[in-house]
């Protein structure tokens, strides 16, 4: 009889298990925000929570994925995906975004709604607006307005002047760390800028500092050294250089400063004006060479 009752037990424990609805932290949220409010040709914002802004804050988060989306049988698809990760809280701002986009990136920023500061995201200008609106889930506190679209220009012209200012860049301040065996990255990769330049797999804005870099080169100038090799006389170089003022196949500071410089290009030029200057010399000591031996015999 006691194993039977230890049996029912077990089994109402396992049913009231089953049976709980298990609740995340304070102010977790699946939020509809609907859409811009006006239609094609805005430009808006998303405020995500109230920012410090010299007076001491409680704590104000948004962390979560806020989604936009358009397309039905007379609109073409737009989709937007933004993992926010922001907080206020006594009297700091922190902020992080990873954004999906069909068009223009998702930015984070700051602006002035009603008399207070406010972390806020961008969404992506487009004519045509996201028709089925924006939505949020995730973890959201905030001792003001919350998860609320707000529109600032219809076809470029400024809307909501009364309550809304000041919109700024924020630059994000939380590090993202990808501890990892490997990393694989299939597509384009731009690093300080969103402008995308065709033919470049990756784009830097900015200096790069490594320890070593490998370029892969398919030609290679030692054919400088062959016997069928022409170079310049040393009258002809002096020549294109009094009028050029740069080496022959070398780009002038105007093509540099307009297109820049292919590295490894660069090299291989580079090493082919130094082979040929090394012609040049052992061409030099021969005649020298020949000059010493005539005065010899005289």
């Amino acid at each position: 009889m006691k194993y039977i009752y230890l049996l029912v037990c077990s089994l109402l424990f396992i049913t009231g298990v089953k049976g709980q609805t298990i609740s995340g932290p304070a102010g977790y949220k699946v939020v509809s925000l609907g859409d811009n409010g006006i239609g094609d040709y805005t430009s808006s914002l998303i405020l995500l929570h109230e920012a410090y802004n010299g007076t001491l804050l409680p704590f104000n988060n948004a962390m979560g994925t806020i989604t936009a989306y358009r397309g039905n049988t007379a609109a073409y698809q737009r989709v937007g995906i933004a993992n926010v990760n922001t907080s206020s809280a006594f009297g700091s701002n922190l902020g992080s975004l990873q954004s999906y986009s069909g068009d223009l990136p998702w930015k984070l920023k700051t602006c002035i709604y009603n008399g207070k500061k406010y972390m806020a995201l961008e969404v992506p200008y487009a004519h045509s607006y996201h028709n089925w609106g924006f939505q949020f889930a995730g973890w959201t506190n905030s001792s003001a307005e919350n998860m609320k679209v707000v529109s600032y220009m219809v076809k470029g012209v400024p809307i909501n002047q009364d309550v809304i200012s000041d919109i700024q860049d924020f630059d994000a301040n939380i590090t993202e760390t990808n501890n990892v065996k490997d990393m694989n990255l299939f597509g384009n990769l731009n690093i300080g800028t969103d402008v995308t330049v065709p033919g470049y797999q990756l784009q830097v804005k900015g200096k790069i500092r490594s320890q070593e870099i490998k370029v892969e080169m398919d030609n290679w100038p030692d054919y400088v050294f062959e016997p069928s090799h022409e170079k310049l006389s040393l009258t002809e170089l002096e020549s294109f250089i009094k009028t050029n003022k740069h080496l022959p196949e070398i780009p002038s500071v105007n093509a540099v400063v307009k297109d820049g410089i292919n590295l490894g290009d660069m090299n291989a030029k580079l090493l082919k004006k130094i082979e040929e200057l090394t012609l040049y010399v052992i061409e030099l000591k021969h005649e020298v060479d020949d000059l010493k031996k005539e005065n010899k015999l005289k």
